[in-house]
């Protein structure tokens, strides 16, 4: 059931139908609005968000004729087909069952699950869904940068061989915005462990080499940096992780640092790839060696081979472009999209599996294969969660640190409010001058 195969037959009119896209989410989801609006016989017909600030500041974009709503469940029941998860992180899943048996299509945006149970349970409702011709597709629009497109076409070309070792990073300098992203010192951002939101670094390398990981090992860099951000997860985190041929990758998730770093290496049999990691970073280095033989060495900046002005115009690298672009052809062709539940699982189980690896002096932990049902009955009760939310859930639930609770100076918590309200305030001056014209 993991490859993409052809479910159904299509009609040409089928092909032709627009397709109506409710997004839930309007921070991230405002970007993906105006993708949609180039990708013929698509349409944004209604958004879902709790914030008025969000809510209006989407409207005057040039959008005022759109339906909002600040209730799922109401959202749901709008007229459409697709629906587009941009709400919070740890919040995906649930939200994404609910769409599914409202019989809308899902575009889940990264991280896929919060705990293995939520996992087992998505898996199992996305396979239902199928069967009426209702997909889901993993929204790790990192997979679709121009050099990780290119590194994809060389390795199933084989013309680097079989992979041996890899190396994947994302590392992000978030002081400057961190008071306008975490609306609370409850958000997401303030708890989750740095081992968690690994598809960034994790997923492209899956992407390219369609290999499956079976066993990880995480460490943390204790929390020092983090705190004096409101933080209570660690600064770092890094995986060491088998692949199912046993080759080894080396993954650093979200991690806090001064320099920003989006950078891949792969190491096959018959040669090497990486992107530049500090300047010019699309620019892809390529060194083809089998043995015995002079090796072959390469640079350049790969172009998207289609839609170049389209994905240029849009975020992260052209990524969303091809990303939704993706997503939109498999419903009309009626095929499992290309980053499917199974490769949603497979980018996400490590990082939460990684965080139970550092806490318990870390040790490898086998990563299932939710492909198999027999291998999800393991995991079906498995509510294992730092969510301080969730302590309710299950007895001697983690701490979002290896240290255990870490305690923030009021005064941090007091210095992000003020920051905050101030750049509502310049917003909300913004939204008022914008409506007055």
């Amino acid at each position: 059931m993991g490859k993409n195969i052809k479910l159904f037959k299509v009609t040409g009119d089928k092909m032709n139908k627009k397709l109506k896209v409710g997004i839930f989410g309007i921070r991230r989801g405002d970007s993906f609005a105006n993708i949609f609006n180039s990708i013929p016989n698509t349409e944004v017909v209604a958004v879902c968000d709790n914030s008025e600030i969000r809510v209006k500041n989407f409207l005057i974009s040039g959008k005022k004729n759109i339906p909002t709503y600040n209730d799922y469940e109401k959202f749901l029941q709008h007229d459409m087909d697709i629906v587009v998860l941009c709400n919070y992180c740890t919040e995906h899943a649930p939200a994404a069952i609910k769409a599914l048996r409202s019989g809308k299509h899902v575009l889940s945006e990264v991280i896929a699950c919060k705990t293995l149970s939520e996992g087992v349970s998505l898996c199992r409702e996305v396979e239902k869904a199928e069967k009426k011709g209702i997909f889901y597709m993993f929204a790790e629009n990192y997979c679709y940068f121009s050099y990780i497109q290119e590194m994809e076409r060389i390795y199933k070309a084989g013309k680097i061989g079989q992979l041996r070792y890899g190396e994947g990073e994302y590392i992000h300098d978030c002081s400057s915005s961190w008071h306008v992203l975490t609306t609370s010192p409850s958000h997401w951002r303030n708890w989750l462990p740095s081992t968690y939101y690994c598809t960034h670094s994790l997923g492209p390398i899956i992407k390219i080499t369609d290999l499956r990981p079976v066993q990880v090992s995480g460490f943390v860099v204790p929390n020092l940096i983090s705190r004096e951000y409101g933080r209570e997860g660690d600064d770092w985190g890094i995986l060491i992780i088998k692949m199912e041929n046993d080759a080894i990758l080396r993954i650093i998730p979200w991690s806090i640092g001064p320099h920003d770093s989006i950078w891949y290496r792969i190491y096959g049999t018959d040669g090497m790839m990486e992107n530049n990691r500090w300047k010019d970073t699309n620019v892809l280095n390529v060194h083809f060696q089998k043995l015995w033989e002079k090796p072959k060495i390469k640079s350049y900046l790969p172009e998207f081979k289609k839609y170049q002005k389209q994905a240029k115009r849009s975020g992260h690298g052209g990524g969303d472009f091809f990303l939704l672009f993706d997503f939109v052809n498999s419903i009309r062709k009626k095929e499992r999209p290309p980053i499917d539940i199974y490769k949603a699982m497979d980018m996400t189980l490590p990082g939460i599996l990684g965080y139970r690896s550092a806490l318990s002096g870390n040790i490898p932990i086998e990563i299932p294969d939710f492909r198999k049902e027999k291998e999800r009955k393991k995991y079906e009760n498995d509510n294992w969660s730092p969510d301080p939310n969730d302590k309710k859930l299950m007895k001697n639930q983690p701490a979002p640190s290896i240290l255990g609770e870490i305690e923030i100076k009021k005064e941090i918590y007091e210095m992000l409010e003020k920051k905050r309200e101030k750049a509502m305030s310049e917003i909300k001056k913004q939204l008022e001058k914008a409506y007055k014209i």
